[in-house]
């Protein structure tokens, strides 16, 4: 006695019918057409009325370009010799050193952090923050103070 395996045959058919039936229910496989007697929809609305005056809208500006590379050094000595405590503005910062990548709000102080880690490693990939850059911002966006930290690596 000849028997075949019907799981050999089922699960093709199964999944070929479940294909067809998602196809079906989506439109894809069926053309069917609105009834003659259905009302078209593009018909029954009216065209928009004309504006006497164009509208003159610009599009959103793009978001202001890092000023570095990425993994390009944060700031150089004569960056850091710019930032005057109690003179330098956020905006000034934000010029000098492109957005942050955080922005800590404390009771009192606004924080800018700026950062670049280093990645090595094949099969166990490490991290290493080799730079950071943080500074600090009194309630009326004047520098308070900030640290910089360089491993050298």
């Amino acid at each position: 006695m000849v028997r075949a395996d019907r799981r050999r045959i089922t699960t093709p058919a199964a999944f070929l019918g479940l294909v067809m039936i998602a196809a079906a229910g989506c439109g894809t496989l069926s053309e069917s057409a609105a009834p003659a007697d259905a009302p078209d929809a593009a018909a029954e609305t009216p065209p928009p009325a004309a504006s006497p005056v164009a509208p003159t809208t610009q599009p959103a500006p793009p978001p202001p370009p890092s000023l570095r590379e990425a993994g390009a050094q944060i700031a150089d000595e004569a960056a850091l010799k710019e930032l005057v405590q109690g003179k330098t503005t956020k905006a000034e910062v934000r010029e000098r050193f492109g957005v942050p990548q955080e922005i800590v709000l404390s009771p009192g102080y606004e924080t800018f952090v700026y950062y670049r880690d280093r990645t090595s490693g094949w099969i166990s990939k490490t991290t290493e923050r080799i730079e950071m850059l943080t500074v600090r911002f009194d309630p009326q966006g004047i520098l308070k103070d900030f640290e910089y930290r360089f491993s050298g690596k």
